[in-house]
């Protein structure tokens, strides 16, 4: 089991390999519909493999806490990939994020 913390690893990174994923095939102007079914396939099976590693990681005799912190960091990276292309926003939630995020300039206020 030394080798846990480097095959942890190298499932955390594999969400830099979906990131340039979904940059090709869903970060599209209309992404089809078979492709985000394959990207639902691939953060599931991702978030499986990370309940797994979450498992071995929290055992006192085979993980570490640096490798259960990069852990956890990693399945909320995956929960907000599931929520991100696969959750439907309420009508006009998209509007006020954007008008929070961004106020309209108050008049008179400098720029």
């Amino acid at each position: 089991m030394r080798e846990f913390p480097a095959s942890a690893e190298e499932w955390s990174r594999s969400v830099n390999r979906l990131n340039r994923w979904e940059e090709q095939h869903l970060l599209v102007d209309d992404p089809r519909p078979e492709r985000l079914a394959e990207h639902r396939k691939r953060v599931e099976r991702l978030m499986f493999l990370g309940q797994l590693c979450a498992l071995v990681a929290a055992h006192p005799a085979l993980g570490d806490s640096d490798t259960a912190r990069m852990v956890t960091a990693t399945q909320e990276v995956l929960r907000n990939k599931l929520k991100m292309f696969h959750e439907v926003m309420e009508p006009g939630r998209a509007e006020a994020i954007l008008k929070e995020a961004f106020p309209e300039p108050r008049p008179g206020a400098a720029r």
